[in-house]
């Protein structure tokens, strides 16, 4: 519109010029030739204020370009360290590169407990439970276990299934702690994980109280699962401040033989591996002497990602080192009351010299559990056993992250 205006502005007059005046007196041109030329002289001047306009209107339009890029850098920049700042803090967080994996297993074994709906076993007290005495200001009855340390609940099968049942769904299985020494100097090398499940009032369930049960009601498996499974996570958490500690952590061989469960926690353990210096894998005697196949793959897929082993619950010494040594043990487990009895005495049956020595070569240790007593300790430092576990060095303790 503006620029209508000001060719209306030279268009009228050089009309006017060229229709009323033939010819312009003082120069002597045709009255249509000046307003040629006037229209000619418009145009020159409209033409030069288009381009001024469009000039600073480009010149304008660049300071806006260059204004918003300006911000545009600033933004990225600002992404960019944030960014980095996020990635940082990922990379900081041992959790969260298996959290898909951790789903998924914890999914599999919350299907695995849908899927169980065990007939409730007959009520079967305990033999103490005819006597059960009152609770007194809110403290549970309590009896000791035979040659336990930790005390049982007076409760019977049924209201033990119920809890186990309930913890797993809610997510109350304690783990515990329990450490492993260097003999003879006393030093915490390593740390054993136990489970405990407590019910919805804070009373512990002892593994000899609840293993049974769980068994006849067909749950043993998924409770195995879940308990290695907390395990894994406990390790993962306490190392974080502490890299060089090491844990046994128990594989049963139901969870050995759970296809369905083991193939995801062999996935979850290789988003893992940097545990493998951390983490010992725990297994029965029985379960590997006599392996079924699953076991056997299990055990070596766990090999092939770098994990060592431990033998559990050795009721004989009649062992093939060098074929354990391959497998990937490389420590030996035994009750100190039993090396008592086959190591001791005028004739004993271990010659304890030459166990040692078939250790040594193949770089495995022994280590003697349930030790006691300062009397059972003094018995058995003679025999130069390399560690020691037991009430005596501590007792299995509830905990995040183990003591110094």
């Amino acid at each position: 519109m503006r620029h209508v205006l000001i060719v209306s502005f030279y268009l009228f007059p050089a009309i006017a010029i060229a229709v009323l005046a033939p010819v312009i007196p003082f120069i002597g041109m045709p009255g249509w030739g000046a307003g040629l030329l006037l229209l000619t002289v418009a145009s020159l001047v409209h033409m030069g204020m288009s381009v001024k306009a469009s000039r600073e209107s480009s010149e304008r339009q660049l300071e806006v370009l260059a204004h918003e890029l300006a911000v545009t850098r600033h933004d990225l920049d600002a992404a960019r360290e944030e960014v980095s700042a996020i990635r940082e803090t990922i990379e900081a967080m041992p959790d969260s590169g298996h959290v898909v994996s951790e789903l998924k297993v914890l999914q599999g074994l919350l299907g695995q407990l849908s899927a169980k709906a065990p007939d409730k076993p007959k009520p079967k007290p305990a033999a103490a439970a005819k006597q059960k005495p009152k609770e007194d200001a809110g403290l549970p009855a309590v009896a000791a276990a035979s040659g336990a340390s930790e005390p049982l609940l007076l409760i019977d099968d049924d209201e033990v299934l119920t809890i186990v049942e309930q913890a797993l769904r809610e997510d109350r299985v304690d783990l515990y702690l329990q450490p492993i020494v260097s003999l003879p100097q006393r030093k915490r090398k390593f740390y054993e994980c136990f489970s405990r499940i407590v019910d919805d009032r804070g009373r512990v369930i002892m593994p000899e109280q609840y293993i049974p049960v769980a068994e006849s009601a067909g749950l043993v498996a998924v409770i195995d699962n879940m308990l290695l499974f907390r395990c894994i996570q406990l390790v993962r958490r306490a190392v974080r401040g502490q890299p060089g500690l090491a844990f046994f952590c128990n594989i049963s061989d139901s969870s050995l033989t759970d296809v369905d469960f083991f193939t995801d926690f062999i996935e979850f353990l290789s988003d893992n591996q940097k545990l493998t210096p951390n983490l010992l894998f725990e297994f029965e005697q029985e379960a590997i002497v006599n392996p079924t196949y699953e076991t056997q793959v299990n055990l070596q897929r766990l090999q092939d990602l770098g994990f060592h082993f431990s033998l559990d619950q050795v009721r004989t010494l009649d062992l093939d080192l060098p074929h354990l040594a391959d497998l990937g043990f490389k420590y030996i487990k035994v009750g100190a009351h039993m090396l008592h009895e086959l190591a001791r005495g005028d004739d004993p049956q271990l010659d304890m010299g030459r166990f040692k020595g078939a250790l040594d070569r193949c770089a495995m240790d022994l280590i003697v559990e349930k030790i006691e007593s300062e009397d059972m300790l003094r018995d058995l430092l003679d025999l130069k056993i390399d560690f020691g576990q037991g009430y005596l060095f501590g007792e299995p303790r509830p905990t995040t992250a183990p003591a110094k």
